[in-house]
């Protein structure tokens, strides 16, 4: 049986399987998964909290996905990268032809590009999708559904304006270390880049968290916090110190800072320091 294409006026999508009910609405905190990067690397959707998050859903022998990511990393990727925004690609037929496609229009996360998940199950498109792709869902920063839809529609508009009506007030762009590993006892001292997005002064509660050796759950909630104000339109690196209890095990920890404004978790990124 030949198989059609479905087309919709100005959107353009392949079918990748029956259409389902999907288990997310719009409105549904979804669960965390994990899933390998073509570069060997394990991601966790929630290790991405206080980011907006784009799940891409699509595959190599889908022309309209071939489509929308030629295009992806030039005209959403590179204006949104730097603005706490990480899209997630997920794909689950044919690997080595999935990591061809990542290579030819990403680049690699070591290229500036962003991770492409390969999903050996193939179940979590069915969480989400409506069997058709390209599909992409959107999730705010507390990992609530915002925006789904499936269909290249020749630009990024629609995605844009969930991103834009979504966005924090203030980025976090870097975590540095100052010593990649210290004793119990010793501070550890970060140095966190943030941007203020907006023209006014913006106050907030940076807050510090770490994933203990072994586990996947942050110990704290939070550990330690202190005040940060931002100048307007001003990207400003600000140093954070936190006394390493004498009692902390040793081992490498997984380190996380976010911004508190108004009881929201605005945003939040990774890094990884060595307790000896």
């Amino acid at each position: 049986m030949r198989k059609h294409l479905r087309l919709t006026i100005p959107a353009l999508a392949l079918a990748a399987s029956a259409p389902a009910l999907a288990a997310y609405n719009v409105g549904d905190i979804v669960d965390d998964f994990t899933l390998t990067d073509t570069e060997g690397i394990s991601h966790a959707l929630y290790d991405y909290k206080g980011k907006i998050i784009v799940l891409n859903f699509g595959e190599y022998w889908c022309g309209p996905c071939l489509s929308e990511w030629a295009v992806m990393k030039s005209d959403f990727w590179n204006p949104n990268k730097d603005q706490g925004v990480m899209i997630l690609t997920i794909g689950s037929d044919s690997e080595p032809q999935f990591e061809t496609k990542a290579n030819q229009y990403s680049g690699g996360v070591d290229d500036g590009g962003w991770p492409w998940l390969f999903d050996r199950a193939n179940t979590l498109y069915s969480d989400y999708g409506d069997g058709y792709i390209p599909f992409n869902a959107i999730l705010d920063q507390e990992f609530r559904l915002i925006w789904k839809d499936s269909g290249w529609y020749g630009n990024f508009n629609a995605m844009q304006a969930q991103v834009d009506a979504n966005l924090a007030n203030a980025v976090i762009h870097q975590i540095q270390p100052r010593l990649m590993s210290v004793a119990p006892g010793d501070d550890a001292v970060f140095d966190i880049t943030l941007t203020n997005l907006t023209g006014s002064v913006q106050s907030f509660d940076a807050v510090f968290e770490a994933i203990l050796p072994g586990h996947n759950e942050y110990a704290g909630n939070p550990i330690a916090s202190q005040p940060v104000t931002l100048p307007p339109n001003a990207t400003t690196t600000v140093p954070y110190t936190y006394p390493v209890p004498g009692t902390v095990p040793a081992g490498s920890y997984r380190a996380r800072f976010g911004l508190i404004q108004g009881g929201d978790y605005n945003c939040s990124d990774l890094n990884y320091v060595t307790i000896e």
